[in-house]
């Protein structure tokens, strides 16, 4: 499996990155209290954002990493009027969807970082990645493995647009006008491939690629740890393209993230504490 795995992720050597242009560097972000900035950028169906989300998920597991970061998701993409979603994806409008489904788990005021990175995991997992990212399917077997019910956590809502009532009177009305009018084909709505999203989930997505794209950021998947210590640069950036991490100045193991994260915290911490 893990040579299969790795097979996959050389043969996506070009998939990931967009055409190459000059990508702009980007100040620090003001942090908030004493915790480090810590950016995964990545595009849902990309299998060199599998890699890094899964050397980073050991990263948030270490005992209190997670109480020292601030840690943002952002997705790659173009802004483009032309299109529906008002974005387009490298892979596709379903990595669109893909994109904002888990932008909705992120921005959940009911769901901790951590179980959005691990419905996250959950989706990455299948040894058919990424054919199911941007279903329905995916993200509710998904939600519903980690215990958390579509509607009550407000990811049914973010992503569908509707509440559990209206969904079942929308269901309703449906079952009644096919047995009025006989059954309907309509490849728009029902198509699984292409999944409508709820007003929320398509701003937020809007939002996020817009935010990511005016940062210059092309390449998934590209992390980014704030500084304070490498001042002249005010951050330390790890890329993975086609497989292969590259400008890893401080290592690319779960272990040198940890490092970094723990030497930023400190000298943050210093910094907050010196200036009382």
């Amino acid at each position: 499996m893990l040579l299969s795995l790795l097979a996959m992720q050389l043969l996506a050597s070009t998939v990931c990155s967009s055409p190459t242009t000059y990508q702009r560097p980007f100040g620090v972000e003001q942090s908030t209290g004493d915790r480090v900035n810590v950016s995964l950028y990545v595009m849902s169906r990309c299998p060199d954002a599998r890699l890094c989300e899964n050397v980073f998920e050991s990263v948030i597991q270490q005992d209190g990493i997670l109480d020292k970061i601030n840690l943002n998701i952002g997705y790659i993409g173009t802004p483009n009027k032309s299109e529906s979603l008002g974005v387009s994806c490298k892979h596709g409008s379903l990595e669109c969807i893909g994109n904002a489904h888990q932008l909705c788990l992120l921005n959940s005021d009911t769901v901790s970082i951590k179980k959005a990175y691990d419905i996250i995991q959950c989706q990455n997992y299948p040894s058919s990645f990424p054919k199911e990212i941007g279903t329905l399917q995916s993200i509710k077997e998904c939600v519903r493995a980690e215990r958390l019910d579509w509607y009550e956590s407000g990811i049914g809502h973010c992503i569908e647009g509707k509440t559990k009532e209206e969904n079942r009177r929308w269901d309703e009305m449906e079952m009644d006008f096919s047995f009025s009018r006989g059954p309907v084909v309509d490849d728009d709505d029902d198509d699984e491939s292409t999944p409508k999203l709820g007003k929320r989930a398509k701003r937020l997505l809007l939002e996020n690629i817009k935010q990511v794209y005016d940062k210059g950021i092309k390449t998934s998947c590209t992390i980014d740890i704030d500084s304070t210590i490498i001042s002249h640069q005010g951050r330390r950036r790890c890329i993975v393209d086609g497989g292969v991490w590259k400008g890893c100045d401080d290592g690319h193991t779960p272990q040198d993230f940890v490092r970094v994260i723990e030497d930023e915290y400190e000298n943050l911490k210093s910094q907050h504490n010196g200036n009382r």
